[in-house]
């Protein structure tokens, strides 16, 4: 290897992105020494011209006082950014743990061996719900394609059954659908299609799908039966709905809030809704949502924080589902 200068360029580039960053330069002795190791031989102010020549190039090269020495500077994900990232990934139900540590693994190359000691790949995901079907990520390139070219596709669905004491996974049944959206929701990744039977939108965990494939029928047009024209509008789709429960029909809801639960609600809807406040310690909100089991949920979920004004059949849903809920406990 020693005498090239193009493989000396290389090795220098590489112990400068693997083993540096502002925390942890590198003395242009260290850098003759690690070069050695690698069976590359250079002078200090060979360095120094090659630390320029670098910097020239493009190379984010920086120098430091304290304590002296180069480091590599600006990368493609800053810190903060990586460990969202890699927390994201880490609470990802659909990502089986073994491709979780392999995706972590590779996000730790876009840092310096140092900072990547943080990010701590084994904590947090031992334990953790996590999905065992090891084919998504083929699945997920499947749908994409599916969705791309406009095209349906079928599968096989599965849920969870008791088997001998164990939970296993069963094939429950066969589904052709028109794709048109992957949509990530609280920690699951969900398809958002068509059941031909239907004029509505259904939703398909890919955790529990099998066997996809894309059939050469093309997918049924948004229009035929949505308010959506070529292509689903994702974040409006979400809006209404709750929990990925699909549901029939649309509505305007108003909800009576107590005060106290106005994080909850923000939440939930953001800041951009119609709301008006009454008495001291209550307000009401006009929202646009699907009327479904998910809905009720949230409602339930807020512990009587939040109550149905309109429209009635949503009011009485939810007394039902209270009436039942007690009844199991009387």
């Amino acid at each position: 290897m020693a005498g090239s200068q193009k493989q000396k360029f290389l090795a220098l580039l590489q112990i400068l992105y693997e083993q540096t960053d502002e925390y942890h330069p590198l003395s242009a002795p260290q850098l003759i020494e690690l070069l050695s190791e690698k069976g590359v031989t250079c002078e200090r102010k060979a360095i120094y011209r090659d630390i320029d020549s670098l910097v020239d190039f493009g190379f984010d090269i920086m120098q430091s006082t304290c304590p002296p020495g180069y480091f590599w500077g600006r990368r493609l994900f800053e810190m903060p950014e990586l460990r969202i990232l890699v927390d994201a990934i880490k609470s990802s139900e659909f990502i089986t743990e073994k491709k979780t540590c392999e995706m972590i693994e590779r996000l730790k190359k876009l840092t310096s061996v140092h900072m990547a000691e943080e990010l701590n790949l084994m904590n947090g995901i031992i334990g953790r719900p996590k999905n065992r079907n090891e084919g998504i990520f083929y699945t997920i390139d499947s749908l994409h394609n599916a969705i791309c070219k406009k095209r349906k596709v079928h599968f096989s669905y599965y849920r969870h059954a008791i088997t001998g004491g164990k939970i296993v996974p069963r094939k429950s049944h066969e589904f052709t659908v028109s794709p048109y959206a992957l949509i990530w929701n609280e920690g699951k990744y969900y398809l958002v299609a068509n059941y031909g039977k239907y004029d509505n939108f259904s939703h398909y965990r890919l955790d529990r799908m099998r066997q996809v494939e894309v059939l050469n029928e093309p997918a049924r047009p948004l229009n035929q039966f949505s308010v959506y024209g070529d292509y689903l509008d994702e974040d409006d789709y979400l809006k209404g709905i709750f929990e990925m429960y699909a549901g029939n029909y649309e509505d305007y809801v108003y909800l009576r809030c107590n005060i106290g639960s106005i994080e909850h609600v923000v939440d939930r809807f953001g800041q951009d809704i119609f709301c008006n406040v009454y008495a001291s310690n209550f307000f009401t909100v006009r929202i646009k949502a699907t009327v479904n089991d998910g809905l009720i949920s949230w409602i339930l979920a807020q512990r009587g924080g939040v109550s149905v004004m309109y429209p009635p059949e949503l009011a009485e849903r939810v007394k039902c589902t209270l009436d039942g809920m007690r009844a199991q406990y009387d």
